[in-house]
């Protein structure tokens, strides 16, 4: 078999139609097409017959206008038009995209039915449909939640606040004995601590809805995962030095672009300090505690890293941070719940975390949450 028949025969099997350009929108058919052409109903199928597509492919005009700035300037590069659809002979709608590139010294058109990756991408944004009215439908819960929970706190104050009225007309109007005096004081300093304590239960969950409101209206109050890693670092920096211990931000993080991601920042600064807090205490003298962030297109990848011994053998991530994992129970004073925090609040976000031991040693805790929409996002994903 010859060179070209080899040739045509991969262009076949790889399910290509090719064109040659011929200047003024004019194209010819070069060797067998692919089998998907002969189900497009008012197409050529005759090698080197001249043909425009303007008139059976509309979705082609604009795109061949960038195809024609390509071929003009004879680069290497290679212009994609995109998925479109189109109606077969059987019926089926064929998912078809082009491309326009110089092959062997000729300007070429390509026309290609890759059905797997127009599926896989339907797939993709469906998922991303799928999970945005999850995030909806969530987010309407725990407004009705939020509404639940003041109508609680009102119910929960209301009682406590007659009954401090109460107390302060008994000592007002008569005169205790010392030991009920004392008694009545007790009495209405708890109860004055019990409404403020179930008062900053409702402004801890009704600060977390503010921030998610003001994000959606406008995303540049969004935190920004930068500047709350460098904050951390300034922050725990002292409490590091004391243990002989550095504390730093990765050098590649480029602090001059956003780095905005879902959530609020009282909440990112204390996942952050709660993974660094950790990383401390696995820190030999002498050592350093790296964090960083990297950008993974959608998502916003950041990490702690230590050199300590790594992870527990025989641990795993989801151990490490359930409550009060048993792993924890040597760590005087900890009950376990800082790194069972840090994974309720990033998946409550939307986000994951995880940790792993890193192949030069010591351990990484990571974890990603969606950049916020209106940022710009480029994919580079990051090795966990």
């Amino acid at each position: 078999m010859g060179d070209k028949a080899i040739a045509q025969a991969l262009v076949r099997q790889q399910g290509f139609a090719v064109f040659e350009f011929l200047g003024a929108a004019t194209f010819c058919l070069v060797g067998k097409p692919a089998d998907f052409w002969h189900d497009l109903p008012g197409v050529v199928h005759t090698t080197g017959t001249p043909v425009q597509f303007g008139d059976r492919f509309p979705f082609l005009d604009s795109f061949l206008n960038e195809a024609e700035k390509i071929w003009a300037s004879r680069s290497d590069q290679c212009a994609g038009s995109g998925f479109w659809i189109e109606k077969g002979i059987s019926g089926r709608e064929l998912a078809l995209e082009a491309r326009a590139l110089w092959l062997a010294r000729i300007p070429v058109l390509t026309i290609q039915k890759p059905q797997e990756s127009y599926d896989r991408e339907v797939r993709l944004k469906q998922k991303a449909r799928e999970s945005i009215l999850a995030h909806q439908r969530v987010f309407r819960e725990i407004e009705e939640k939020e509404v639940l929970l003041h109508t609680i706190v009102h119910d929960l104050v209301q009682p406590l606040t007659v009954m401090r009225a109460g107390l302060a007309l008994i000592s007002l109007k008569q005169k205790l004995p010392p030991s009920l005096e004392r008694a009545v004081a007790a009495a209405q300093r708890q109860s004055q601590i019990q409404e403020e304590m179930i008062r900053a239960i409702l402004k801890a969950f009704s600060s977390e809805m503010e921030a998610r409101r003001a994000i959606e209206e406008d995303p540049a109050k969004a935190p920004d995962l930068a500047r709350c890693a460098e904050t951390v670092v300034g922050t725990f920096e002292p409490v590091f030095a004391e243990r002989h211990v550095r504390l730093e931000l990765d050098s590649g993080v480029d602090l001059s672009r956003t780095w905005r991601v879902a959530g609020d920042e009282p909440h990112l600064l204390r996942v952050f300090g709660n993974l660094v807090e950790n990383a401390l205490r696995h820190s030999p003298p002498e050592s350093t505690v790296k964090l960083g962030v990297k950008d993974e297109g959608d998502f916003l990848y950041a990490f702690v890293d230590d050199a300590g011994p790594g992870l527990p053998e025989g641990e795993s991530a989801d151990g490490l941070f359930a409550m009060f994992d048993k792993s924890k129970k040597k760590q005087k004073g900890k009950a376990g719940l800082g790194l069972f925090f840090c994974k309720i609040t990033i998946e409550r976000w939307g986000g994951t975390i995880g940790c792993l031991t890193r192949p030069t040693g010591g351990a990484r805790f990571w974890f990603r949450l969606p950049r916020v929409k209106g940022e710009p996002a480029t994919l580079r994903v990051s090795p966990q």
